[in-house]
């Protein structure tokens, strides 16, 4: 007849399940996260289609192609601001106008 495992084997066993199902989880959660990114990669946050990338004044923007909305990353409209030889305004009203496309 098998002996019984020991409290220490007990213990173990219990602490390992415990940590794979962890690591399980933490992995789960991150694999979520990843393909919920992927599906708004590139989508328009007002209306949910496609955004393409457009050049304006050497600046990249993202521009979706149903509402014609534009998007700046991080930075680019500071870069946009810094250029005082550009005209803000015109820079703003050319992009509104769609021009560059």
């Amino acid at each position: 007849m098998p002996d019984k495992p020991s409290r220490n084997e007990d213990e173990y066993l219990v602490k390992q399940s415990a940590e794979l199902i962890k690591a399980r989880k933490e992995r789960a959660q991150s694999e979520a996260k990843q393909a919920q990114r992927r599906s708004h990669y590139m989508k328009c946050p007002k209306c949910g289609a496609d955004l393409h990338t457009e050049e304006y004044h050497g600046i990249q923007v993202d521009r979706c192609s149903e509402c014609a909305g534009m998007w700046l990353d991080a930075g680019e409209a500071e870069e946009l601001l810094a250029r005082e030889d550009a005209g803000v305004i015109n820079i703003f009203k050319s992009i509104m106008r769609g021009v560059g496309s």
